[in-house]
């Protein structure tokens, strides 16, 4: 926890008026349940102009299971919030691992590899936005003293394994036998 509160100390004794109002804006982003129904929605819209069903799919279980664990985690891990003193939010609960952190990550991981595997214009600017807000977010959590920096961290990381899983089955396809791509022209032929 040493550098956990020194890395708080530092932010607090830094904070500006207008670092705090954004970081407060990120938090409010995420707090009517109105947020997560247009994410749904915009993530169905996603996945029907870019054929992406799969890595929708998979960040959508992803950002719900990684979220479910990180609060079981967080009751069983037991960790107390920042002190009031360090902090510009009022929390309560427990903090070890995030769950924000968590649901960011569980539902960025597999649209970010997904754009990553196009290697496009558009999937690489998919990739840095989602991670750039990923980041932000989680960030902005520690800005305002509602969690450590440990916390998002652990967060992330749980996040992002759970949706790295979930992409990874989401673009699994068994072998099909017998079908095998002929080399010169890229259709599928049968073996003798």
């Amino acid at each position: 926890m040493g550098w956990d509160t020194a890395v708080l100390e530092t932010i607090d004794a830094h904070r500006v008026d207008w670092l705090d109002d954004v970081a407060r804006r990120l938090m409010d982003i995420g707090q009517p349940k109105g947020t997560y129904v247009l994410a749904f929605v915009l993530a169905l819209g996603f996945a029907l102009v870019f054929r992406a069903w799969g890595a929708v799919v998979a960040a959508l279980v992803s950002s719900v299971v990684a979220t479910g664990v990180a609060e079981w985690a967080k009751e069983v891990i037991g960790r107390a919030r920042p002190p009031a003193g360090l902090a510009l939010v009022p929390t309560d609960g427990t903090a070890m691992p995030s769950s924000i952190g968590a649901l960011t990550a569980g539902a960025a991981v597999p649209l970010i590899l997904w754009g990553l595997r196009r290697a496009d214009l558009v999937g690489r600017l998919l990739a840095a936005v989602l991670t750039a807000g990923t980041v932000l977010i989680g960030l902005s959590m520690v800005y305002l003293g509602a969690h450590w920096l440990s916390d998002v961290l652990a967060g992330w990381a749980l996040g992002g394994a759970i949706g790295f899983v979930a992409f990874r089955l989401a673009a699994w396809r068994p072998a099909r036998r017998g079908i095998r791509p002929s080399a010169a022209t890229g259709t599928d032929r049968r073996d003798p």
